[in-house]
């Protein structure tokens, strides 16, 4: 079986060899605010500026991309961690801070088109169209649209009346001082008109939110409003109308209670789960030392004279609930510190519709299959982002919308773009990898998509006579269980080349306490390599917290 302390003895010499590469000037650890700067700091200053009247403004976007772009490949280039999951999340965050950037700046243009749910004070119909503004005092203003997306003009008010109808929308009454049911939702698109904050709040605002959930670019999956074609400031959103839960499956919470529960208990279950995966997944040299090594150490008892396709299988197991264990877990504790925290600065996003299911419902596979898989059922965080070039040639007139054409150019640049994603983060880690692997896995799930759904048109088409419904399902999930049987493992090698399950996900093991590990290990697993650290280089940019 393996050597006592192997994983250990693994992560240290990763962390070794970071240390080694940053001291010869060949590596740069994770330093935030730094490796924000570019991502996230830039693209909210452009968009804080308006440039629906600023044609030549309008095109520094492309200076700006460039300057991101640079930013983002420097540190794909040299940006790693002595903490292994750190190392994978640097390659993630760099690619994924120019997918984002282009999406915002080039494939869309969220001044003229994009627009927000914003709370405020109901209208008083007997002030005869005078406002209540919460903290006392009142107003009169008309507005009307400077066009699609546009901001609102004031045609009767002064301009601290505009100002004060903006703090209205943007910030409301708080929680505690006033009933929910005094409070209504309204469209913001840009506010052109505001003041340099309220701007950059909704940019930041705009950036920050997955799946833009609470936005007219709500990823259609997730229980959402009617959204109209045409927005403009004020136009009132039925919320009452949100469906609970969604076609895919996404839940929405109907009480503070129920969301608050439902989040904690995930946020605990999953405690146990991740516990539990690092403790038995070191016990697999396999997802120690990755595909490329595991060979030169015996396998443990319990795994030893199992069949190869069974051994597989039980892999591919263990990655996918760690990958799904992870993911719930991260996304729960992030509603809930969204829903405490940034309902401080976005008050909107303490609304309740606002908080989906991270998942859909596995309905969606039996349905749909492969396509359900990765469409419907898994969490659809970058969904937007991904498909956004290939929206950008349709709402060009490059690609007819409907199409079979049109489809296959989104599925491709989806999984391409998830491809890279994944390929960043390979790349970032210490030990040598090969890249190449996580794209040729999401290629290959495209290829499946288009395998079955042809499959299934030639089907119904030299068979007139419909299957029965269980029939149909049985042949999805079969379809979509086979596929990932024999594609996952490429994907499961990346992670496990990577030193990805090294990671200790909990600083605290009750299983480890209860002596279910190797001998010497102890309960409290977080070292020096899982905690933040001050870390001062020769400049400003150098230094900083270094993860």
């Amino acid at each position: 079986m393996p050597t006592p302390g192997l994983a250990y003895a693994v992560r240290t010499a990763y962390a070794d060899a970071f240390r080694l590469a940053v001291a010869d000037g060949r590596a740069k650890p994770l330093l935030i605010p730094f490796c924000l700067l570019a991502p996230f700091v830039v693209p909210a200053l452009w968009l804080a500026v308006p440039h629906k009247r600023r044609t030549w403004f309008y095109h520094t976007r492309w200076p700006a991309m460039a300057v991101i772009i640079w930013s983002n490949v420097y540190h794909l280039a040299y940006t790693s961690s002595a903490n292994t999951a750190c190392a994978y999340a640097a390659g993630l965050a760099s690619t994924w801070g120019t997918m984002l950037s282009m999406n915002l700046l080039i494939w869309t243009r969220p001044q003229f088109d994009a627009a927000r749910v914003v709370r405020r004070v109901k209208k008083n119909e007997a002030d005869d169209g005078r406002m209540k503004v919460a903290g006392g005092g009142e107003m009169h203003t008309e507005t009307r649209s400077t066009g699609h997306g546009g901001g609102p003009e004031t045609v009767n008010g002064s301009g601290n009346e505009l100002r004060a109808r903006k703090r209205i929308s943007t910030n409301g009454a708080g929680k505690d001082e006033t009933r929910q049911d005094e409070f209504e939702y309204v469209w913001e698109p840009y506010p052109s008109d505001g003041d340099f904050l309220e701007r950059l709040a909704w940019a930041t605002d705009l950036i920050l939110c997955f799946r833009f959930s609470g936005w007219n670019w709500s990823v259609p999956t997730i229980p959402r409003p009617q959204i109209p074609l045409q927005i403009s400031h004020g136009d009132q959103v039925d919320v009452d109308a949100i469906p609970k839960v969604s076609r895919s499956g996404y839940k929405r919470p109907s009480t503070t209670g129920e969301f608050v529960r439902g989040r904690l208990a995930k946020i605990v279950c999953f405690y146990f789960v991740l516990d539990f995966l690092s403790v038995y997944m070191k016990k697999d040299p396999y997802f120690i030392l990755g595909p490329d090594h595991s060979g030169h150490v015996a396998l443990p008892p319990h795994l030893r004279n199992v069949p190869s396709w069974l051994l597989l299988a039980y892999r591919e197991a263990f990655s996918l609930l760690g990958v799904y264990a992870a993911i719930e877990a991260v996304f729960g504790l992030s509603d809930l510190v969204q829903y405490w925290l940034a309902s401080r600065f976005y008050p909107s996003r303490g609304a309740l519709w606002q908080f989906a299911s991270t998942f859909g419902s596995f309905e969606q596979v039996l349905a749909r299959g492969l396509a359900g898989w990765w469409g419907g059922w898994w969490h659809q965080t970058f969904r937007m982002q991904f498909a956004a070039p290939a929206t950008y040639l349709v709402r060009e007139g490059h690609l007819k919308r409907g199409t079979q054409l049109a489809a296959v150019a989104t599925m491709l640049a989806s999984f391409l773009q998830s491809g890279l994603l994944h390929a960043s983060g390979s790349f970032t880690s210490t030990p040598r990898t090969k890249p190449w692997r996580a794209p040729a896995f999401f290629f290959l799930q495209m290829v499946g998509i288009l395998l079955q759904q042809w499959t299934a048109r030639l089907v119904m088409l030299y068979m007139p006579l419909r299957l029965p419904q269980f029939v149909s399902r049985t042949v999805n999930l079969f379809f979509t269980l086979t596929w990932l049987f024999y594609t996952a493992p490429l994907f499961m090698d990346d992670c496990s080349s990577t030193g990805l399950w090294l990671v200790e996900p909990v600083p605290a093991s009750p299983l480890l306490f209860l002596g279910f590990g190797n001998e010497g290990d102890h309960w409290w697993r977080w070292d020096r390599d899982h905690l933040p650290r001050l870390y001062l280089g020769e400049t400003w940019w150098q230094s900083g917290i270094a993860l």
